[in-house]
């Protein structure tokens, strides 16, 4: 195929070709890098959303809880003495100038039926369980949206029995509030829950894309350039020059021995010129010799 083709749209096919595969890489390879670079990014804010919420529940379980409890005993006050309520008081209060972060603290048996887990936590919390993994982190679809989760294990403690083993042993201002049907039978140990915390990826993804859009259309450009610049560096250095030999051969041909194959070049066009030059000077010989 390419055998019946001009030398100039040999090579113009050849580098298209160069194109389309240089592209297919580049693309492929620019989308496994900036999605890894998305990833690193969903990991590092999620990383950082959970420090703060753990910070905040070591600090109240380590300073609060002990005063509040050691001065007054029987305060009902889950805000400062219960670290799920803490934890999702200071989440709420976070989504409100980060609404597209999602923050859960859920469990099949919650006290407060907000936090009942769905189905895809009551896998993960099935897995806990079981003790398949420590944590789990990974892309999930949300609501029709896209989001990096990652989820760590809530067991029952000492600390948790007082409010959850059985409701005479509850606070009964807690009991009240929340009833009898749920949140109970919590045993030391147990797997109850999980901590679960939603970083949305969408924008970080259409970032991405827009990245990868510029790059392409940077080696397009690029290639498109290089494609001008050989295209007129293979008409002056290849094209012209052979046409002018095959002009000057034709005219030859034809008995005009006065013409001469010029090259302005030094390459191996005007080592061919010279060589057509050396035949036509020993054809004249010939010629003159015929005629005598």
């Amino acid at each position: 195929m390419l055998g019946n083709l001009t030398i100039r749209k040999r090579i113009m096919v050849i580098l298209a070709a160069v194109y389309a595969i240089s592209l297919v890489v580049a693309v492929t390879g620019g989308y496994f890098v900036l999605k890894q670079e998305t990833t690193r990014e969903a990991i590092e804010k999620t990383e950082l959303f959970a420090a703060v919420m753990s910070a905040n529940q070591l600090y109240m379980a380590q300073n609060i809880r002990p005063e509040i409890l050691d001065r007054l005993p029987d305060l009902y006050f889950p805000e400062a003495t219960v670290g799920i309520q803490m934890l999702v008081e200071t989440a709420e209060l976070i989504q409100q100038k980060y609404p597209e972060y999602i923050f859960r603290v859920v469990s099949p048996n919650p006290l407060n039926q907000t936090n009942l887990s769905d189905e895809f936590e009551n896998r993960i919390i099935h897995d806990f369980s079981k003790l398949r993994y420590d944590n789990w982190e990974g892309f999930i679809e949300k609501n029709g949206k896209s989001f990096y989760a990652t989820a760590i294990p809530i067991e029952a403690r000492s600390g948790c029995i007082w409010c959850h083993s059985t409701p005479d042993a509850a606070h009964p201002e807690m009991v009240e509030e929340y009833g009898t049907e749920s949140g109970y039978g919590y045993k030391i140990g147990d797997v109850v829950g999980a901590r679960f915390i939603y970083v949305p990826t969408e924008k970080a993804m259409a970032q991405t894309m827009k990245k990868l859009g510029v790059s392409v259309l940077v080696l397009s450009v690029l290639f498109l350039i290089a494609f001008l610049l050989l295209d007129a560096f293979i008409v002056r250095s290849i094209v012209h020059p052979i046409e002018e030999i095959t002009a000057i051969a034709t005219d030859i041909s034809k008995g005009h021995m006065e013409k001469e194959f010029k090259v302005r070049s030094n390459d191996e066009i005007k080592a061919l010129a010279d060589a057509f030059n050396r035949m036509k000077v020993s054809l004249v010989k010939a010629i003159n010799i015929i005629k005598k």
